[in-house]
């Protein structure tokens, strides 16, 4: 009976380590062509491919957007991942009762980032980066939704309305 009981806390011990090693890790980060609308009718549209690094909170990689209000672009450029601000690590494996590749992870990221808009003008913001996929039998927060949000000039795009981001632990 003591081996059973030792067998079971060195399991649960190696689970617990397995988790605090994943969420310390390094990712890619995949963002797909993403449309975020804001409470002013202001749809922006986010694409981006890069990496960061949770343990050393760095980040890289860049991306492109698009402002429009309805069909009509208002303005549109690239913009750099600066820092890493926070990661939520919801786990590994699945989405939605699929199985997928372990490596293929979910969480909530928010990277610092800096825009240049093609007429010159710069900015900073806030771009969040919310992917559903999570472990076996474990449930992203309630509330979340796969998507981008961003925070830009006093604008908040907080409610998605299409594209999928993919998180690739290294």
């Amino acid at each position: 009976m003591l081996a059973g009981v030792l067998v079971i806390a060195a399991v649960l011990l190696t689970a617990g380590s397995a988790q605090s090693t994943t969420s310390k890790s390094a990712f890619q980060v995949f963002v797909q062509p993403t449309m975020t609308s804001a409470s002013n009718g202001l749809v922006i549209e986010t694409e981006l491919e890069g990496s960061f690094n949770v343990s050393a909170k760095t980040a890289n990689g860049s991306g492109s957007f698009a402002v429009m209000s309805g069909t009509t672009v208002l303005e549109h450029g690239t913009f750099t991942l600066t820092r890493l601000v926070t990661f939520q690590f919801y786990g590994c494996g699945e989405v939605a009762g699929i199985t997928l590749p372990p490596n293929f992870c979910g969480g909530r990221v928010i990277f610092a980032v800096h825009a240049t808009a093609t007429n010159g003008e710069q900015g900073d913001g806030l771009l969040e980066v919310n992917c559903q996929i999570h472990a076996p039998g474990v449930h992203t927060p309630p509330g979340t939704s796969e998507g981008v949000k961003v925070n830009a000039r006093g604008v908040n795009f907080n409610k998605h309305i299409n594209g999928d981001n993919l998180l690739v632990m290294q």
